[in-house]
């Protein structure tokens, strides 16, 4: 494949250096492509009078154009962080995403209307062997391209290279419609032309305004992953002395660039010393292992007390009866001049009705011995 050919280390795909190279790659290879089907589609396209031929060269030249935003983009991307830009420019990748879905979305559009106006004003074709030949030829390059595409997508976990490969594959349907259109109109002499030009720029159009969406997702901010949130459960429960975790939280700035933020619940015995050089070694082996920032608040938690422990199981249960979602953490007693004072974090879902000053009054009306400080989580992940 070409990545053993162009990428040195093309397995360290953790390697920011070699991600974009991967990108590279597959924009160069868009380019050079690209352009020798777009001329050889502009021209075959002219000489038979075909509507839809010439908008397919065009979409393939907008390909071409793509291409070379990738190329510029992931130069962009792969930057190192600088005092302007303190978490890098990987979010560059998102922007050049959209616009990929853009340029697709605007030649969609253009090609719809020229479509209606060869249906209203048809021109007679000329269709011979060497439409068919240029057409096969298309076919086959764009699967071969759509393959590395789709491939490297998934290496690197491209969101622009995702939305090339999306478009790739609509070139290859657009293009199969075409040629197949174009065998039925020279058996049966027929003109249906402008039609095909139309269907053709309303899956470009209904395709590019999905991947708009899609890509533009990223930068307004969206929920993470289950396999993500599930992965770094996994590794902050696996060390020594960590009893739990909640207020997690991740903030992307583009792909293999995440910021986590997190509480985690340590036995209240352990020493500081010992917590501190816990949380160390924790937020370095997710730098290491992970290529993850993550920030970790610690909440010491008292092992073995059967009577907070009762204590909490009994509010949770309180609270449930409000909203079943409910979850808390970071449970404490202590103790003031008058009541004991009750503090945790209660996990609310977004859409609950419930906010911390209707959850304290409930609960001091049913427990008078006890005033209640409540602090409100949302499920960020």
């Amino acid at each position: 494949m070409l990545e053993k050919i162009f990428i040195k280390n093309y397995k360290d795909t953790n390697n920011s250096e070699v991600r974009g190279k991967y990108a590279i790659t597959s924009g160069f290879f868009g380019i050079v492509t690209n352009t020798i089907l777009s001329i050889l589609k502009l021209v075959i396209g002219l000489l038979s009078n075909s509507i839809s031929i010439v908008a397919d060269a065009i979409n393939n030249l907008s390909d071409m154009v793509t291409s070379v935003l990738t190329v510029i983009g992931f130069k962009i991307a792969s930057k190192k962080p600088d005092k302007h830009h303190p978490y890098g420019h990987a979010r560059y990748e998102y922007i050049l995403g959209s616009l990929i879905a853009f340029i697709m979305l605007e030649f969609g559009v253009v090609f719809a209307y020229q479509s209606i106006n060869k249906i209203v004003h048809p021109i007679e074709l000329n269709i011979n062997i060497y439409v068919y030949i240029i057409l096969i030829i298309s076919i086959v390059l764009k699967i071969f391209q759509m393959r590395v595409y789709s491939r490297y997508s998934k290496i690197i976990n491209s969101k622009a290279l995702k939305a090339a490969s999306i478009d790739t594959k609509n070139d290859i349907l657009s293009t199969s419609v075409i040629l197949l259109a174009m065998i039925i109109m020279g058996i049966f002499n027929i003109n249906i032309d402008g039609f095909l030009g139309l269907i053709v720029s309303l899956f470009v159009i209904y395709s590019s305004f999905s991947t708009l969406m899609e890509t533009i997702e990223p930068l307004v901010g969206v929920r993470p992953s289950k396999k993500q949130v599930k992965d770094i459960k996994k590794k902050l429960l696996s060390y020594d002395y960590v009893l739990g975790i909640h207020g997690l939280m991740i903030h992307n700035y583009g792909v293999l660039n995440d910021y986590v933020t997190a509480h985690v619940e340590i036995d209240a015995n352990l020493s500081m010393v010992r917590a501190h050089d816990l949380i160390d070694k924790i937020e370095n082996d997710f730098k290491d292992e992970m290529n993850t920032t993550i920030t970790i608040h610690v909440d010491p938690v008292i092992v073995g007390n059967k009577k907070l422990d009762k204590l909490k199981k009994d509010i949770l249960k309180s609270l449930q009866e409000l909203d079943s979602r409910i979850t808390i953490s970071d449970f404490r007693v202590l103790h003031g001049k008058s009541k004991r004072l009750v503090l945790f974090d209660a996990l609310v879902p977004f859409d609950s009705k419930y906010d911390y000053e209707e959850l304290e009054k409930y609960l001091s009306n049913k427990y008078k011995d006890y005033d209640f400080d409540i602090e409100i989580e949302r499920p960020y992940c």
